[in-house]
């Protein structure tokens, strides 16, 4: 509530659909059949704050989430349905790079392994190839290793003599659930008895079709409160790309030109007009401008 109103006021800088994102959640709120649970959306922002801790530069530190980081896992697991399951299925991030989408997502991966209770639950990070898919699992390995929570109470696979690189399965045994990466290399052939209950998809821009995607949407309808996320930074000048199809849907549904209430939409980018050299427009393709990504660099 307080990010939307701040960008709808203009004190939260932010770009035509991210605006529209934020109205439609002020539009929803007055909606009869939807519901919005606070305490769920400020569950998720505290899980991040108390469990997990930051890898890198800010090695150990917890994880407290940027306003616009709230907006989105807020939007995420606060709104449902009446009868309680959460409304959001497929979701679509944009933003440019360095706005911390991968350890963002890797953090929603983590609470829905060990927070969620839902029994057997298979979370995975996909993405075009092997070595893409792993690089924000290793963000979600290099979290469990920071945090004593979830290193009490998750079990790794692989990473001989100490190398957490090597690592490929995170196993919470409470409820008999994993966390592990795979690809499209083979484009969703050969996963038969798939049933996910998270899919982050890293890198939709690299994909060269929508059969990971599509593949894995079609896999979580028979599971209540699945999720399907897809991010990306950009890569959207390619007219037969798969990112621009999802980029224009998403910026549809923000607007209400296409309807989709099961589509969470939270896409960055200038207004028409905007000169992109000019560092006063930048946060609205970068809005951790300044605090994951330094101007200088930008300006370089």
């Amino acid at each position: 509530d307080q990010y939307a109103a701040s960008v709808l006021n203009g004190e939260e800088l932010a770009g035509p659909h991210v605006r529209a994102a934020c109205q439609r959640h002020v539009n929803d709120r007055k909606r009869k059949d939807l519901k919005w649970d606070g305490e769920a959306a400020q569950h998720i922002i505290d899980y991040y704050a108390k469990v997990l801790r930051l890898s890198g530069t800010h090695e150990g530190q917890p994880f407290i989430l940027h306003p616009s980081q709230q907006f989105i896992v807020g939007s995420l697991f606060g709104w449902k349905f009446p009868n309680g399951f959460r409304r959001f299925s497929t979701a679509y991030v944009e933003e440019a790079k360095g706005n911390g989408k991968s350890p963002l997502a890797a953090g929603i991966g983590l609470y829905m392994l060990t927070a969620m209770k839902d029994m057997r639950a298979e979370i995975y990070s996909a993405a075009v190839d092997k070595d893409q898919a792993k690089i924000l699992f290793r963000d979600a390995v290099a979290m469990v290793d920071q945090s004593p929570a979830l290193t009490r109470r998750i079990t790794k696979s692989g990473g001989k003599d100490g190398d957490w690189t090597k690592v490929w399965n995170l196993a919470y045994m409470e409820t008999a659930s994993y966390f592990r990466p795979i690809s499209s290399e083979n484009h969703g052939r050969g996963k038969s008895g798939f049933r996910p209950y998270c899919v982050l998809l890293d890198e939709v821009h690299e994909h060269p079709t929508d059969a990971m995607v599509e593949f894995t949407r079609k896999n979580i309808k028979g599971r209540p409160g699945a999720l399907v996320l897809m991010i990306t930074n950009s890569g959207i000048n390619d007219p037969g790309s798969v990112c621009l199809r999802y980029h224009n849907y998403a910026a549809e549904v923000a607007k209400g030109t296409r309807k989709d209430d099961t589509f969470f939409s939270y896409v960055c980018a200038l207004d028409v007009g905007d000169d992109w050299k000019d560092p006063a427009v930048w946060k609205k393709a970068s809005p951790m401008l300044d605090v994951s990504v330094p101007s200088s660099y930008l300006e370089n």
